[in-house]
């Protein structure tokens, strides 16, 4: 190890620094949890808007549209330009977004703001993901994507029941939780740096490399169908515990923190499992984590149960958003990695968009327990699908 990776380990492995790293990778988990407690003071408020109950969701789902549309293009801008050119702006950007809504009083302003909140979370997400893939290599990347999946699973509860108290004040309140972005911003100012690309990669060599998005293909679907199925959990649960179970409605808040909280203790320990798994045997072992959870969900009607559900779902979930990133990264060249990541983010969003429109439409035909039926089965045959996969 020269004197340069010798002062660049000590300081990216400083606590502020890593502080400093995380908080911005765990910023746009801000995006739609902040708002949820507060939909319907939201949709009470504007209740004399034409197409309010079309209008007020929006205000929930739309950045995750943009997310889609511009994390191949930050991806792109990310590679060519660099990472923190890109962060920090859109750090301030975000944040500035984001707590527009407690002054405006217009729904269509804070749609608008919505939508440039979900540009902004484009070019954060992908551009702190690739900070963290450009800071560290091999096992302590694996170490560090786990870290940022607990940030983020952290963060998610943190801020789920920061924004629940505050929306019991006023829908207004949730939305100043975004003045955290500043707090971020300025840690991240002060203590993230550039990386540099290796000396020993020719340029010449680097700008002959096309990407191409086709051998990721598989990773990216992977990224929509564990996004498209885990948020079955809080749009869909919610109604089997109060509907199908009589429980009460106070207990599906913590329901969904012990989802969240067994997704980010997974994350923590990725790198221990990794040193007796493979990346393939990971796969497998969430797979079959995320398919029994619903097949319990489909048999057992107990709170019990849906409760180590919820626990199974968390881990298969947890361990196969980490597992893919680090895959990810192992297969794209470091100058490609932006856009590698952006294609990913685009698709987790898309996915994270489609659930409840996937979902609706066979709750419908033939019901929330067939739906649970359904999702195990068919994630048990993608189990064997990658089972018989080389990879």
């Amino acid at each position: 190890m020269t004197k340069l990776e010798k002062k660049i380990h000590t300081l990216t492995h400083k606590p502020l620094f890593l502080v400093a790293l995380f908080a911005s990778t765990s910023m746009t988990v801000l995006g739609n949890v902040v708002i949820s407690p507060s939909l319907p003071a939201l949709s009470e408020h504007f209740a004399h808007i034409p197409h309010a109950d079309v209008l007020v969701p929006l205000i929930l789902t739309i950045p995750s549209l943009f997310v889609v549309f511009f994390s191949p293009i930050a991806g792109i801008a990310i590679d060519t330009f660099g990472k923190l050119r890109f962060l920090l702006p859109s750090m301030v950007i975000w944040s500035s977004a984001g707590v527009l809504g407690f002054w405006l009083d217009n729904i269509y302003y804070i749609l608008i703001s919505r939508c440039v909140f979900g540009i902004a979370t484009a070019f954060v997400m992908t551009s702190a993901s690739v900070l963290v893939a450009s800071y560290y290599t091999g096992s302590e990347r694996q170490k560090m994507l786990g870290v940022q999946g607990f940030a983020t699973a952290g963060g998610s509860a943190v801020f789920l029941s920061i924004a629940g108290y505050l929306s019991a004040l006023s829908w207004r309140y949730p939305f100043l939780v975004y003045f955290l972005g500043f707090v971020f911003f300025i840690l991240a100012s002060i203590y993230l740096f550039e990386p540099k690309t290796p000396k020993h990669i020719p340029q010449e060599h680097v700008d002959d490399e096309p990407f191409r998005i086709w051998p990721f293909i598989p990773v990216y679907f992977m990224g929509f169908f564990v996004m498209a199925t885990y948020f079955v959990s809080p749009t869909r649960l919610p109604f089997f515990i109060t509907q199908y179970l009589h429980e009460s409605p106070k207990i599906v808040g913590i329901s969904m923190a012990i989802s969240a909280l067994s997704f980010g203790i997974i994350a923590l320990f990725y790198e221990r499992i990794r040193i007796y798994l493979s990346i393939k045997q990971v796969y497998l072992i969430a797979l079959a984590a995320m398919g029994s959870a619903f097949l319990l969900f489909f048999v057992f009607h107990t709170y019990v149960v849906v409760l180590l559900g919820l626990i199974l779902l968390g881990c298969g979930g947890g361990l196969i958003i980490v597992n893919n990133n680090s895959y990810l990264f192992s297969i794209a060249k470091p100058h490609h990695r932006g856009k590698a990541m952006g294609f990913m983010s685009s698709f987790m969003f898309l996915g994270q968009f489609a659930s409840p429109l996937i979902t609706q439409p066979f709750i419908r035909l033939y019901g929330l327990l067939e739906l649970f039926l359904g999702l195990g089965i068919t994630i048990f045959v993608l189990l064997v699908a990658v089972g018989l996969r080389k990879m």
